[in-house]
């Protein structure tokens, strides 16, 4: 793909070139940009000033703020960028932030690395936790949410585990309804994409009664037909989605207000595209019989009370989810210890948060406190290997598992002016797990004649941390703000669910101490954006997946020591009214310093090896053009460096570069677009499992055209 680099730059230069002369010619015209009434006021110049952008407000404190005035890294993506970029799954947002590597397996697990964090395999957690309009959704199963009707997604890159809830290791993911009002508004849209696959949906937001309640329902049906042929079936990779998420908001007084939200997705896929070895194939290994079912329930009711001393909020979510899928990999690799697996999960989770905090339009001594709590039941119904027949025998285990974990946590925040220029910000949070585990392992007669041993056991068990975070901010100028913060994060130890021996039933919790320096930079009467940060990670005790050679399983366990630091950079630039450039990027230099295991052949030592899914460099770079009259097109570069599969380091990726572009005519209520998703059609492997030589390929070279209207 690098062939295709300095053409990449070349045409995005020339595009630059012709874009701008023809703004320049027609800017006598407007010095407005293209706006909707579904788009409300996501107006992105302003008549005064076409050259601005536009000011970008988070709540990544809990209470609202420019994003350009919060001392932390974060990226946002409004609905308008979520509609610009093509982006239609959560993956599509994942993929835009700098530093973060994501890939899929089986049974619906996403394993990430950011900045270095890996996902803990223990606790089954990854380093960014997911918020859908207030529900934590904190595992590596069912990483997926609903982007129809999306207010905003707040990327907050850092650790938050001060006024946040539990494993929030390195961030948060925060995905943000529209809220309905006294305007009825909606949109109705159509998609069709390569290879048969299809989506459409709907979505319309307005009041019930004025002035006090006021509804939103969206609902879709998506349709993947797959993009790998099988030669054990006609049939393709296919996976089908369907989606629906209502609100009901209440506004009893202008000092008040309660929502109450929820959304349900189902899913369906049959044969998962993977392939054997780590070379990139487009033929599935998958058997007829795979499947990879799923369903997710979020409901979140919130409240808020504005008092004169003081803002009072509530809430309560319940997040509901359940994965099925098997996997017979006995048709592709003959001998092969594993010849059949599966798994069921019921996962349920009740949160419920209060916070007292300043009221929205204090100045000076700014403060927030509260108490979180959490009830969680995990139930692995099924955790089922089989074994190829073996002369006489017929081998063969179950692994039932069930765990209810209690978390509570208490949390303080306060905001101090030192002086005109100078912040202090500085937060407490003691975090409380409590946990109840029934391990079970059940090998059948055959295989307890080969050695091994039936095992029940329950367990109980607690794990505790303090969390300080302190943040300096200097603000010389209303342009310029330099921070410098340091907050420690963790994720509680827990069972474990693979255990075959009393000596591996539980792991340590994983801890971190984060350093981070930045600064928030605008330039040219807010014409120019430059946000830079530096990191650094110390990583104690990280939760790995450790080969259990007597049982030939892999099994939750600590590995030592870890360092990780690096650089992230993004860049906003108008060049014209209705022209944009856009760059994100980071480097990241991530290894174990301490971190051996027992493996087949004896123990292995990884100090000072790379941490596997780490890409030293990462960047995304946009050219976007927006004209009144209706034209837009946008073209995007991602380009991801050379990363390893496996601690060992005997595995690899090489780098990936991908392109995709959008073109579209907007009218006054109906937009038509035609897009690519990449472009060269570069092949990649998006994960590879070094323990059973398994990958899973990267959608390839995909075109689409969707139709939009809006009322």
């Amino acid at each position: 793909m690098k062939k295709y680099t300095l053409f990449i730059c070349m045409l995005a230069g020339m595009i630059m070139y012709l874009l701008g002369g023809a703004s320049l010619a027609l800017a006598e015209d407007s010095g407005q940009t293209h706006s909707t009434a579904e788009q409300g006021n996501d107006v992105s110049t302003s008549p005064s000033n076409p050259y601005a952008l536009p000011p970008v407000v988070v709540t990544a404190d809990k209470r609202e703020s420019e994003v350009q005035e919060t001392p932390m890294a974060i990226t946002v993506l409004s609905s308008q960028d979520i509609q610009d970029g093509s982006i239609y799954t959560i993956d599509d947002v994942l993929q835009r932030i700098p530093n973060l590597q994501v890939g899929h397996f089986f049974g619906g697990s996403s394993l990430m690395t950011f900045r270095g964090m890996p996902t803990a395999t223990g606790t089954n957690t990854n380093p960014l936790v997911i918020y859908i309009d207030g529900v934590p959704a904190d595992t590596v199963l069912n990483l997926d949410a609903n982007l129809m009707d999306i207010e905003r997604v707040e990327v907050l890159r850092g650790a938050q585990s001060v006024i946040y809830g539990k494993n929030t290791l390195g961030g948060i993911i925060n995905i943000i309804t529209k809220k309905p009002d006294n305007n009825f508004a909606g949109n109705v849209f159509a998609r069709v994409e390569s290879y048969g696959s299809y989506a459409g949906g709907a979505s319309i937001r307005g009041p019930i009664k004025e002035d006090l309640l006021y509804f939103s329902l969206s609902a879709m049906h998506e349709y993947n037909y797959g993009f790998m042929d099988n030669p054990n079936s006609n049939d393709r990779d296919s996976l089908q989605t369907d989606r629906v998420k209502g609100q009901l908001r209440l506004t009893p007084t202008n000092k008040s207000e309660f929502a109450l939200l929820f959304d349900y997705t189902v899913a369906n896929e049959d044969m998962p595209p993977y392939t054997l070895g780590d070379s990139v194939g487009m033929t599935s290994h998958a058997a007829s019989s795979d499947y990879d079912d799923s369903d997710v329930f979020n409901v979140a009711l919130s409240g808020k009370m504005q008092f004169a001393p003081l803002t009072f909020e509530s809430i309560t979510t319940a997040r509901i989810e359940n994965q099925d899928y098997a996997f017979d990999m006995n048709n592709i690799m003959p001998g092969y210890f594993l010849s059949d697996g599966g798994r069921k999960v019921a996962r349920s989770e009740i949160t419920q948060e209060f916070r007292f905090r300043s009221p929205d339009e204090a100045e000076g001594l700014i403060w927030l406190a509260g108490v979180f709590g959490s009830y969680t039941d995990l139930d692995m119904k099924k955790i089922e290997q089989k074994y190829q027949q073996m002369g006489p025998l017929h081998p063969y285990l179950n692994q039932p598992y069930r765990e209810f974990t209690q978390d509570f946590a208490p949390f303080g925040q306060i905001e101090i002016p030192l002086a005109d220029e100078f912040t202090l910000t500085t937060g407490l949070r003691w975090h409380y797990t409590h946990k109840r585990a029934s391990i079970n392992y059940e090998p059948n007669a055959d295989m307890q004649l080969m050695g091994q041993t039936p095992m029940s056991t329950r367990e109980t068990g607690e794990w505790d941390e303090l969390l300080p975070r302190v943040n300096l901010k200097w603000q010389p100028t209303d342009d310029h703000m330099v921070y410098a913060s340091v907050s420690r994060s963790f994720i509680p130890g827990g069972y474990n669910y693979a255990a075959t021996a009393a000596y591996e039933l539980t792991y340590d919790s994983e801890t971190a101490w984060n350093y981070e320096l930045g600064a928030k930079t605008s330039w040219f009467g807010d014409r120019l954006i430059v946000n830079p940060v530096l990191y650094y990670i110390q990583l104690e005790d990280l939760q790995v997946m450790s080969w259990d050679p007597s049982a030939g399983l892999y099994t939750a366990d600590n590995a030592g020591r870890a360092t990780s630091y690096g650089a992230e950079l993004d860049i906003t630039y108008r060049i014209l009214p209705s022209l944009d450039a856009e760059f994100s990027g980071g480097y990241t230099h991530a290894k174990y310093d301490e971190y051996s295991k027992e493996t087949i052949t004896g123990t292995s030592v990884y100090d000072d090896n790379w941490i596997p899914n780490t890409p030293r460099f990462s960047a995304m770079a946009a050219l976007q053009y927006r004209h009144e009259r209706g034209f837009f097109a946008r073209g995007e570069v991602f380009y991801t460096d050379k990363m390893y599969w496996d601690d060992a380091n005997d595995y690899a990726r090489n780098d990936v570069t991908t392109v995709n572009l959008r073109v579209g005519y907007e009218m006054d209520d109906f937009d038509v677009y035609l897009y690519a998703k990449n472009l060269f059609d570069e092949r990649y492997q998006q994960y590879f499992s070094s323990a059973n030589k398994i990958g899973f390929t990267a959608q390839p070279q995909t075109f689409g055209l969707e139709a939009r209207y809006r009322f």
